[in-house]
């Protein structure tokens, strides 16, 4: 079975703290759509802004939720000592699934990115999701590298959220350990990952668009290709606007317009003008129903 995880935003009031009310909100939103589980504190909850407070906080929110769903907790951070301490205490409360980035701004190499992981690992006593976003962390997985190489065949590591477009490079993490679950994490290539055989999806936009994505995985399966690539365009749409215009600000923006008080991004991010929210509305008027 393939699993769509919502890939959550986190909530601040009006003073700018951390909403335990609207979040729980959200997630049971979610859940009643039909969301396989939660990525805690990951981009789209705009993760290395939180505080350290915050960030455990989020994490024993979503123990609340286990028995419901398959929770992930990023814990990732500059510092491997950051980075354990996050572990430890996403395990400690009762989370089973421990994701990380890569370390960024230094430039590590990939035998001091692999050390990393493996610190990781040992501290949660579980396997790591490597949360694969070159994009924003400006590292790629260069999988012909023998220190990748020997990570991803080390069993430090047993999922992947593929946020890459390169197809050829999830094929080539399976080459070299079929073990290892690929997630995409890009649902504007929903379909071409499926068919490529990923597990699942890891997405922002499944905050407000999970039955959209729910259905076309569903035509998917049943084989309808052409209908999952119909839809999948009118989700792009929408997309290319959440991701121009930023992809916080137009989360929190639809979120707190469907009801739910998520609050505003957190500085240096810049909540929208009216010309983009009104963008903004304009693709979801057109493109968001599923017809």
């Amino acid at each position: 079975m393939k699993k769509l995880y919502v890939a959550s935003v986190t909530p601040f009031d009006q003073e700018g703290k951390l909403n335990e009310a609207a979040l729980k909100m959200l997630w049971e939103r979610n859940l009643s759509e039909g969301a396989d589980g939660f990525f805690i504190g990951g981009s789209s909850g705009e993760c290395f802004l939180l505080t350290r407070d915050e960030r455990v906080r989020s994490f024993e929110l979503a123990s609340q939720y286990r028995d419901r769903g398959d929770m992930f907790a990023h814990v990732g951070a500059i510092s491997t000592q950051e980075a354990v301490f996050y572990a430890k205490e996403a395990v400690k409360a009762g989370i089973e699934n421990i994701a990380a980035t890569p370390p960024i701004y230094f430039g590590f190499s990939e035998k001091e990115i692999a050390g990393y992981y493996h610190d990781i690992a040992e501290a949660a006593g579980r396997p790591v999701l490597y949360y694969n976003i070159p994009s924003s962390t400006h590292k790629d997985l260069d999988v012909k590298h023998p220190e990748v190489q020997a990570l991803l065949r080390s069993g430090a590591i047993n999922a992947i959220k593929h946020t890459n477009l390169n197809l050829l490079e999830m094929d080539r993490i399976r080459n070299i350990n079929p073990e290892i679950r690929c997630f995409g994490g890009f649902e504007s290539c929903m379909v071409a990952f499926l068919a490529f055989g990923c597990e699942g999806f890891i997405g922002s936009s499944f905050n407000f668009m999970l039955p959209q994505f729910k259905y076309l995985l569903r035509l998917f399966e049943e084989g309808k290709l052409e209908e999952a690539r119909m839809l999948q365009t009118k989700c792009n749409n929408i997309l290319d606007v959440l991701l121009k215009n930023g992809l916080c600000a137009n989360l929190k923006y639809i979120l707190s317009s469907q009801g739910i008080p998520v609050g505003e991004v957190r500085k240096p991010f810049v909540i929208l003008t009216k010309e983009r929210a009104d963008e903004m509305d304009e693709v979801l008027s057109q493109y968001l129903e599923i017809r």
